[in-house]
């Protein structure tokens, strides 16, 4: 059961009608959402036969998360920061990630504006989710995960780190070496990132780390400082 979207612009379950973007899956057909575009670009790309030929991509989401979208043809109907309808659209992987999916059998109509729907600046923020979540719905694109570090594993060139936050866990790259080096054993840490299926095991690519606790200890330091300097 599926909650839908009617024209009056509330929201109500049925078995059938609009989906919510939270866990559409890889292999999924036939999906039916009503979403923001937050992003939107346009590259040229070469068919199996060498032909180019242009399709549109960026990032759509509505109340529940935000998704990577790929339109196989240009749509007048994709404008950034606009509401859409997407109809008969499809999820497949790509690069770990479930990607929402426009052929050429998917329809795309504008929605008014007028419509009980977030706005751009609610939905260009980033939602917490549960480890337990992200995995039963096989990865989640740009969210925040609170948990902490309980195992660290040194290798030659690089360290393993595994985050949990009591419902389950994954494992933690981090993009800059200066923050992995902070992190120890046991400490709470708040990341946010997209959550890819590498291989059947789930990474968290963190784009921001915050270490929690470490910014009460600096303003402790720059107080004391403060005092006798």
């Amino acid at each position: 059961m599926h909650r839908a979207y009617n024209k009056h612009g509330f929201f109500s379950f049925s078995e059938s009608g609009v989906r919510e973007l939270s866990c559409v899956k890889h292999g999924e057909a036939e999906i039916n959402a009503v979403c923001r575009v937050l992003e939107l670009s346009k590259k040229e790309i070469r068919t199996k036969g060498g032909a180019k030929k242009g399709i549109t991509h960026g990032i759509v989401a509505d109340d529940t998360a935000k998704l990577p979208f790929v339109s196989w043809e240009e749509r007048e109907e994709l404008v950034k920061d606009r509401i859409v309808l997407i109809e008969n659209a499809y999820v497949k992987k790509w690069k770990g990630l479930p990607t929402l999916y426009a052929g050429e059998n998917t329809n795309v109509r504008e929605i008014d504006e007028d419509i009980s729907f977030p706005s751009y600046a609610d939905l260009i923020k980033p939602r917490k989710r549960s480890i337990a979540e992200i995995v039963r719905c096989e990865g989640a694109f740009d969210v925040i995960v609170e948990g902490e570090i309980v195992s660290i594993v040194e290798e030659a060139d690089k360290r393993v780190l595994v985050l949990d936050d009591g419902t389950g866990a994954v494992y933690l790259a981090l993009r800059e070496r200066e923050t992995e080096e902070r992190i120890s054993f046991g400490v709470s840490v708040r990341a946010r990132g997209n959550v890819v299926d590498y291989e059947k095991w789930y990474v968290l690519m963190a784009e921001e780390v915050k270490i929690r606790g470490e910014e009460f200890i600096l303003n402790e330091i720059k107080n004391f400082l403060c005092k006798y300097t």
